[in-house]
């Protein structure tokens, strides 16, 4: 029976791949799906299991931290928790076939701790815990709770995190909101493997395992960012880290991870008003002001919200920081990095009604300044004067719908639906000139929970749509282009014993303007990933991604440039941009080890991603230059290394050590260095950060940021010196204010002068980070 679905599957792919027309591709696309749906016998369908996931369990009493860390294994789940929960915590184990919800129940039994559900995984509250932080990470919909008590609607902020899936990696928000982020470069100051180089906001650059963020796929609230529109403006720069719920970041690929994913994908999901909500309150506030030394930047922002019936919240957001140009660790101002930025947000959640949820929000940030248009200054080393920096202003709207549907009692339904309109916008208000991008698309999905023998399946089927209108406007003449993708996947889990695998395939229907010229074409991208537990605690896993982009790295302005006559991939078809994923691990997990009450996780990931193919300008396009020539560079850029990583706990004390080793390489094996919209490279990295908490009110934190000479730099360019940094963190919570939350965090305590390696360098060297940075805040939430 299992063969049978396997050889519909794969006849089905073949199939649709002989086919060439776009109109036949999407109908033969959309017929394979039913196919391998049709190709599941009606008798399978009669072993289906809750949506739960009946698993055997077999874990023996001792402490709870160990205990849940075999479940997590073994349900394939996230469960998130603060460290004191531990404290002197045990259980008295699990025997037995349960579903998750009742299996967590039992585990947890007689331990005064309860789960709730969530989109991202379990949250562990205490029972009677009146709840009153501000933030939840990976948690939506808290009334699926194994004990209903309205008071655990607001889930705090997890100092742990316990994940059974081997596919995505949740950025901590408990080090983002300890260390006062502001702006996109602090979010990932703890994450080895995601860098952001360039110093000024107008500059920075994210890069993921080495491969910059113009291959990735990101989101906000499920709505793709899209292409750059000069340079690299057009990113998610604009974010405010304190509306953050969840940060996903995910190197490896699956089908239905979405569109473009060349190096991987981040999405970023904001805050619900029922994250924010106060127990036994049916609306609140939260207001927050906050002042940083290195660029006297004022910050503040106010949140209003209510919740209707338990289930319907409103929530209104408005942000804004002002900010001068910011001082190196030198002492001296690094000109034209000063700016006002804006951020607004307004979201509508129905969060578990009848087994519904829908979210629809609107979102508005912007960021003006001064800064070079073009050239060195602008994202190329640092600017010497201020007489050629020119007004700019970056906006960006985004509108999204979110809806998922996922009855308790019918496991062949997980439904996930969205719509999104993403509008970018770069204005050079000095000379009259924008370039802009229009995006919608949306996607829809369902996942069916099954069983075939003895094996449990998750079996994601997916459809994905996007279409990309570009344009630049310099005040006489407007030119426009356009891309659009269509896209198809099945992804299968499953989990058979102490053996998981999953493996899928993806379908992209692609078309793209160059000028007068289109470029269209269709990609199948493979994937498979799977894990083996081999003594409890231990797993190895390894895995293999492919992923297509039909469109390309070359920014919209510049293909305003593009004559009618443009030479296309001389002469030749043009394929389109690849990529391709290799990584292996071992990951071990234990409690108790030293300590009857300490915890222990460690693991060790080797990577290689390679991307090909890459489309770009061959002639032409610097300094407004006509572009004549487009074509598929032939060369192949290749990241690898490996990443370390190390946390241990007990009671209140926590500590974790980050480790990434990676080199850029070209196709012939020599150092790539730093390429724009492709590939940078940095010396190792090692990330130690610890965090105390001596009185639940009370919190201390050290992080210190080791990075390493990078001397593996291509023929003719300089050597980066490496660097260390040291910073501070402290919370307060007086129980004289109830609500009132103060707040210190020192950046590069020790005053630094230094710049980050991923930055491009110009006439006048890489430009310089900001020096000591003395962060406050006050927060008060009723």
């Amino acid at each position: 029976m299992e063969e049978d679905v396997i050889v519909r599957f794969f006849y089905g792919l073949i199939k649709m791949y002989q086919l060439k027309s776009h109109r036949h591709l999407r109908f033969g696309a959309a017929v394979l799906l039913l196919m391998v749906l049709a190709g599941i016998p009606a008798g399978v369908f009669a072993q289906t299991v809750t949506k739960t996931d009946i698993k055997q369990y077999n874990i023996a009493p001792g402490p709870l931290g160990s205990a849940l860390e075999q479940f997590t294994r073994r349900a394939g789940i996230n469960i998130f928790y603060d460290e004191a929960l531990m404290d002197g915590a045990g259980t008295k184990g699990l025997q037995g076939s349960y579903p998750v919800a009742q299996g967590l129940e039992a585990l947890l039994d007689g331990t005064g701790i309860i789960a709730l559900e969530g989109s991202g995984g379990w949250i562990l509250k205490p029972k009677a815990d009146p709840v009153s932080s501000t933030q939840a990470t990976g948690a939506s919909d808290q009334t699926n709770a194994l004990e209903t008590n309205s008071s655990q609607k607001n889930i705090e902020v997890p100092a742990i995190v316990v994940s059974g899936n081997r596919e995505k990696e949740i950025v901590s928000l408990e080090q983002i909101n300890r260390n006062l982020a502001s702006d996109v470069s602090d979010l990932f100051d703890g994450t080895p493997s995601v860098v952001v180089g360039g110093g000024s906001r107008n500059a920075q650059r994210i890069y993921l395992r080495g491969i910059e963020s113009t291959n990735l796929n990101m989101t906000i609230d499920g709505a793709r960012q899209g292409r750059a529109l000069f340079q690299h403006h057009g990113s998610v720069g604009g974010l405010d880290p304190s509306m953050l719920k969840q940060v996903e970041v995910q190197t490896m690929g699956s089908a239905d991870q979405g569109p473009g994913a060349l190096g991987g994908s981040i999405s970023f999901e904001t805050l619900d008003a029922q994250d924010l909500l106060l127990p036994g309150k049916t609306s609140g506030a939260r207001l927050k002001t906050g002042y940083n030394s290195v660029d006297d930047a004022i910050l503040g922002s106010v949140e209003v919200y209510t919740v209707l019936k338990d289930h319907f919240g409103l929530l209104a957001h408005v942000s804004g920081a002002n900010r001068d140009d910011y001082e190196n660790g030198d002492g001296r101002d690094v000109l034209n990095t000063a700016g006002d930025d804006r951020d607004y947000l307004f979201k509508v959640s129905m969060l578990d009604w009848d087994d519904h949820s829908l979210r629809l929000s609107a979102q508005k940030n912007t960021a003006t300044g001064n800064s070079n248009w073009g050239g060195t200054g602008s994202d190329i080393g640092e600017a010497s004067d201020t007489e050629s920096a020119v007004e700019q202003e970056m906006e960006r709207s985004s509108y999204t719908l979110d809806h998922r549907y996922s009855p308790k009692t019918n496991p062949l339904i997980d439904w996930k639906f969205n719509l999104y309109s993403n509008e970018n916008s770069l204005e050079n208000i000095d000379a009259g000139n924008t370039v802009d991008t229009t995006e919608y698309g949306g996607s829809a999905k369902n996942t069916f929970f099954f069983e075939l023998g003895t094996t449990r399946h998750h079996l994601t089927a997916a459809m994905d749509y996007f279409k990309e209108d570009g344009s630049y406007d310099n005040g006489s003449e407007e030119t426009t282009n356009s891309s659009d993708n269509f896209g198809l996947a099945l992804q299968e889990r499953m989990d058979f014993g102490r053996f998981s695998l999953s493996m899928g395939a993806r379908f992209d229907d692609y078309s793209s303007e160059y000028g007068s010229e289109t470029v269209s074409g269709n990609e199948i991208s493979p994937n498979i990933n799977g894990e083996i537990e081999i003594i409890t605690g231990l797993s190895v896993f390894g895995g293999y991604s492919e992923a297509v982009r039909g469109s390309s790295i070359i920014p919209i302005q510049w293909l305003s440039l593009i004559e009618d006559d443009v030479e296309i991939n001389n002469g030749n078809p043009v394929e389109p941009e690849e990529s391709n994923t290799r990584q292996a691990g071992v990951k071990y997990a234990t409690s108790g080890l030293f300590l009857p009450e300490d915890r222990l996780s460690a693991g060790v990931t080797y990577f290689n991603t390679r991307l090909t193919n890459t489309i770009e300008v061959e002639s032409g396009g610097r300094m407004g230059q006509p572009i004549t020539a487009i074509y598929n560079n032939p060369d192949t850029l290749t990241s690898k290394g490996y990443e370390v990583n190390l946390a241990w706990s007990i009671k209140q004390f926590r500590t974790r050590l980050a480790f990434s080793s990676f080199e850029t390489e070209d196709g012939d094996g020599n150092p790539a260095g730093v390429i724009r919209r492709k590939t940078a490279a940095t010396g190792d990295q090692l990330i130690w950060d610890l965090k105390w908490n001596p009185k639940p009110n009370l919190t201390f934190g050290y992080t210190l940021t080791y990075v390493a000479d990078l001397t593996k730099v291509p023929e003719g360019d300089n050597e980066r010196p490496g660097y260390v940094l040291h910073a501070i963190q402290a919370s307060w919570q007086p129980e004289a204010i109830e609500g009132l939350t103060l707040s210190l965090a020192v950046d590069n305590l020790f005053d630094k002068d230094y710049c980050d390696q991923t930055s491009i360098e110009g006439d006048y060297g890489a430009i310089s980070e900001p020096g000591r940075d003395i962060r406050l805040a006050v927060t008060y939430q009723f």
